[in-house]
């Protein structure tokens, strides 16, 4: 999808911090991007910058494998929620995803997104070394650090902005190309970049700590972080973690945190189960099998009782042990009814064994205890759909959207329901409505033109419809972008 021209280089500039960072060791920590000058709003307008980051996100699924598990995104989520209610000034919403990806690492993207790898949260020992990570970034995103690498670029000359996209294009397919062109062009300016570069990182702490402390959690908590990226380095012979690659950690910056840290008084340790059983399902959901090594580490680790059955539990289905499986949840949801995990999980087992209809009516029950959980409204109209039910699933997603329309996940579901009932307008829109969630402006703009060509439209309806498209086709025009577009897939020919 074509860039306005401003668009174009700061996100240039971003998949370069996010895909090609400097192989360095601690003491000689190479920089990311200059930052030159306080942040300013005469850049990117709060618009443009919501737009760049769909954009961003768009090429974040296309490049990189996204974690597809709503009850862990939801947990993510809410820490990240918990973290910003401090803030008084306005600034960009916050949101987070999840990578899956076993190294140790983090980033924020423009319009606030920020990713999660795996291999962070699995590295992390306790919520609160995790949410460091979280408070960290969030500052990157309020600060507005990539507005500021983005005016520092309006000073380069052609052939550094020249060699700084050729480093994104080549180093999509050659990372050693890439990284190699991009450590030429800036060669120059090392040292000044790195006193930026370092200026931002310790800013982001500073106001990461503040964070912390705001929602509660010990700010001693990034120090102990600190101290696990330095170990791995160590363990690893020089080989930084990719964390400390994108965001150089010096000695000093860790002696600034640490004296910033013991200032607060001391915390009472925070309950760490949900945070276990969030890991659980990463280390499930991923790559491994329940072999020895994970038998091994499940054994040493300080997990509780409860994080420890649930992980055997996502085991055995995973195994296709699906009675055993099924037996735990049931104990631990006898145990705990407060946990909406765990029915959620229960009917994820009743799904994998082909039994919707008692995942429906787990769920059922499980909604009336929850009866806004988002995560289980999905999966549930999900089971209906699975169960040719249409008209439920369709009437439950309605009300849920209708208070939370910004939780795109429901528009694909709700697309199937309309779908399957002949509701063509409405499935479109849908569509058109996810699409725009994903950054695809153009291709939400073309089903909302489908969706004002379904015969019999009623007079409201079509002024709704045409309403939402002028007000799509009026940030096309803001954006400069050129107008013309492929026209958007047929509706029976769209992966719902």
């Amino acid at each position: 999808m074509p860039f306005h021209p401003r668009l174009l280089l700061l996100s240039c500039l971003l998949v370069i911090s996010l895909i090609l960072p400097f192989n360095t060791m601690a003491g000689d920590l190479s920089a990311q991007l200059p930052d030159i000058g306080k942040a300013g709003t005469s850049v990117l307008s709060p618009r443009e910058e919501q737009q760049l980051g769909r954009e961003f996100m768009r090429s974040v699924q296309h490049n990189l494998k996204l974690v597809d598990d709503p009850p862990t995104v939801a947990y993510l989520q809410g820490l990240a929620d918990l973290l910003v209610i401090s803030l008084q000034e306005s600034h960009q919403p916050i949101t987070v995803f999840l990578v899956d990806d076993p190294s140790i690492n983090a980033f924020a993207g423009p319009g606030g997104y920020i990713g999660i790898h795996t291999g962070l949260l699995l590295a992390a020992r306790n919520e609160g070394e995790l949410v460091s990570v979280l408070a960290h970034e969030i500052a990157h995103v309020t600060q507005r650090h990539l507005v500021r690498a983005f005016e520092a670029s309006s000073r380069m000359t052609l052939p550094t902005m020249g060699a700084l996209i050729a480093a994104i294009v080549l180093g999509a397919s050659n990372p050693q190309v890439g990284e190699a062109l991009l450590a030429s062009t800036m060669a120059n300016n090392t040292q000044q970049q790195l006193a930026h570069s370092r200026s931002n990182e310790q800013e982001a702490d500073n106001i990461g700590l503040d964070l912390m402390v705001s929602a509660a959690y010990d700010p001693r908590a990034m120090v102990a972080f600190f101290e696990i990226l330095q170990n791995t380095q160590r363990s690893t012979e020089f080989a930084a973690p990719e964390f400390m690659r994108t965001h150089p950690l010096t000695l000093g910056r860790v002696a600034d945190a640490r004296n910033r840290a013991e200032q607060y008084p001391a915390y009472t340790p925070r309950n760490n189960t949900t945070f276990e059983l969030m890991q659980a399902r990463t280390i499930t959901l991923g790559k491994e099998n329940a072999t020895a090594p994970l038998g091994a580490r499940l054994k040493k680790s300080a997990w509780t009782h409860e994080a420890k059955k649930y992980f055997r539990a996502l085991q055995a289905a995973k195994n296709g042990d699906y009675p055993l499986a099924r037996t735990t949840l049931g104990q631990l949801t006898q145990e705990n009814r407060h946990r909406v995990l765990f029915p959620y999980s229960a009917a994820q087992i009743e799904l994998a064994d082909n039994r919707p209809r008692p995942a429906k009516e787990i769920l059922s029950q499980a909604l009336t205890l929850f009866p806004g959980n988002l995560s289980l409204i999905e999966l549930y109209a999900n089971t209906l759909l699975r169960l040719e039910q249409p008209r439920p699933a369709l009437e439950i997603l309605k009300v849920a959207l209708r208070k939370n329309p910004e939780y795109y996940r429901l528009y694909q579901p709700y697309a199937k329901a309309a779908n399957a009932l002949h509701e063509k307008a409405e499935a479109y829109r849908a569509l058109a409505e996810w699409q725009y969630a994903q950054g695809g402006l153009y291709q939400a703009v073309a089903y909302l033109e489908q969706a004002l060509k379904t015969p019999g439209l009623p007079p409201y309806e079509r002024l709704t419809l045409q309403a939402r498209q002028d007000m799509l086709k009026s940030e096309v025009e803001q954006l400069k972008e050129p107008a013309s577009q492929a026209p958007g897939e047929h509706l029976t020919d769209t992966k719902q």
